[in-house]
């Protein structure tokens, strides 16, 4: 179809994007993208379209396109903080496992918004996926500064502990979790896990 007969005009795109947002919040991610794709052929270049087209590529679970899509919008604002976040989620995800690129993406949300605590626990997991656990310790700790019974992060600071062998501070750890929420399965577990690794390494 030729652009000048196209019944949208560029100043529709707002509309179009509007449309779209509501498509994917109703879940129907391959109508919102393609919304999305509509109001692209008009602003190829608006940051915020590649950006929330990428969102419904992560939804869909496509983190190879969102991952895409995410480059596209940074590319035009380096300044999204969402894009890194969201970029970081997608490379740490088992479908791609590439913590080192996804700890690059949160490190770099936080030179953009330093000690949020979302970041600031996203990089302790990626820290802690890749064996640099007293790095995962310190961002755990700053965190728990904060919010001090935040659960997966004592847990995580946990097995971070547990890693490096420091089985007596990890299991007061999974102890201060169960204090809170006495039928946590895994800090049963986990608690269960390092005194046994306690007791192999005292008997040795």
């Amino acid at each position: 179809m030729n652009r000048s007969s196209d019944p949208t005009p560029k100043n529709d795109t707002k509309d179009l994007h509007k449309k779209a947002l509501r498509l994917q919040k109703d879940g129907n991610q391959e109508e919102a993208i393609k919304h999305f794709d509509k109001a692209l052929e008009f602003e190829p270049n608006n940051s915020e379209l590649l950006y929330d087209k990428a969102i419904s590529f992560q939804m869909l679970l496509r983190f190879d396109d969102a991952v895409e899509y995410y480059n596209k919008s940074l590319r035009i604002d380096p300044s999204n903080f969402g894009a890194f976040i969201n970029k970081g989620l997608c490379l740490s995800s088992p479908n791609m496992n590439k913590q080192e690129d996804a700890l690059f993406c949160f490190d770099q949300a936080l030179v953009l918004v330093p000690n949020d605590l979302g970041a600031l626990s996203l990089r302790g997991y990626a820290l802690d996926s890749i064996g640099r656990y007293r790095e995962a310790i310190d961002c755990f700790d700053k965190v728990l500064e904060i919010q001090p019974r935040e659960i997966n992060i004592l847990i995580n600071k946990g097995l971070a502990l547990s890693h490096l062998s420091k089985y007596d501070e990890a299991i007061a750890y999974f102890d201060t979790v169960l204090d809170y929420e006495p039928d946590n399965f895994f800090a049963m577990q986990l608690k269960q896990e390092a005194s046994d690794s306690m007791k192999r390494d005292f008997l040795r």
